[in-house]
C-alpha cells in the first residue's frame, strides 16, 4: 500500500478530529498533532481552517457516493434499492457515526457561510437526485399513485433519514433505529402479499 501524502494525512486527521470534537472545538494544532505534521503544512495545503473544512465536505460527499456504489446493484428493483438505502444508512450510523456527526456540523456551519452552504446543498441535491433516479421510478411511483413528484418524495425520504439519524446520534436506542425501518412502509405500498 502506498504511503499517504501529507495532504491525505491532514484530511484524515481533520475528518477524525471534527467527527470526534466538532468543528467549533477543533483547532488546527489538534489536526496537525493527529496528522503528525507541522502546523504550517495545513496552511500550505488548505490555506486555513475553512479551506480544510471545504476539503472535508468533499470527502463526506465522496464517502457517501462510495457507499452507494458499493451497495446498490443495477439489477435491484427500485423497491429493493429503497430498502437497501435504509439498511445502508443504518449500518453507517452504527459503524461510522462520525460521518453523520461531521455532516450535521457542516449543515450547522452552512447556515452562516455561503460557500459552505453551496457545497452542502450540492451534496444533498446529489443524494436526492440519486433517490429520484434509483428509487422513485415507475413501479414505486405507480404504487404511490403519482400523488407527488419523485423529487418531492426524494426530499421527504432524505429528510426522514436525516432526521432519524439525528435522533440516533442524540440517543442511540433501538426505537430511534426503528424509525429507519418504518420508512420501508413507503416501499410496501401497492405490494401484492
Amino acid at each position: 500500500m502506498l504511503e499517504k501524502t501529507q495532504e491525505e494525512k491532514i484530511l484524515d486527521a481533520a475528518y477524525a478530529v471534527i467527527g470526534r470534537e466538532g468543528y467549533a472545538q477543533t483547532t488546527l494544532r489538534q489536526i496537525a498533532e493527529e496528522a503528525q505534521v507541522a502546523l504550517s503544512q495545513i496552511s500550505y495545503h488548505y490555506q486555513n481552517k475553512e479551506g480544510l473544512l471545504l476539503a472535508v465536505v468533499k470527502r463526506v460527499a465522496r464517502r457517501h457516493f462510495e457507499y452507494m456504489h458499493n451497495y446498490l446493484k443495477p439489477e435491484m428493483s427500485p423497491r429493493e434499492k429503497g430498502t437497501c438505502f435504509i439498511q445502508l444508512y443504518r449500518e453507517v450510523l452504527m459503524k461510522e457515526p462520525e460521518l453523520f456527526r461531521v455532516l450535521y456540523d457542516l449543515v450547522g456551519l452552512a447556515l452562516w457561510s455561503e460557500p459552505l452552504r453551496h457545497r452542502v446543498r450540492g451534496i444533498f441535491q446529489g443524494i436526492m437526485d440519486q433517490f429520484s433516479a434509483e428509487v422513485f421510478t415507475g413501479e414505486v411511483m405507480e404504487a404511490l399513485d403519482h400523488a407527488y413528484s419523485p423529487e418531492v418524495l426524494s426530499s421527504l425520504f432524505f429528510g426522514g433519514i436525516f432526521g432519524i439519524a439525528v435522533q440516533v446520534l442524540l440517543e442511540p436506542k433501538e426505537t430511534a433505529y426503528s424509525g429507519l425501518e418504518a420508512l420501508n412502509m413507503i416501499f410496501r405500498i401497492g405490494e401484492v402479499n
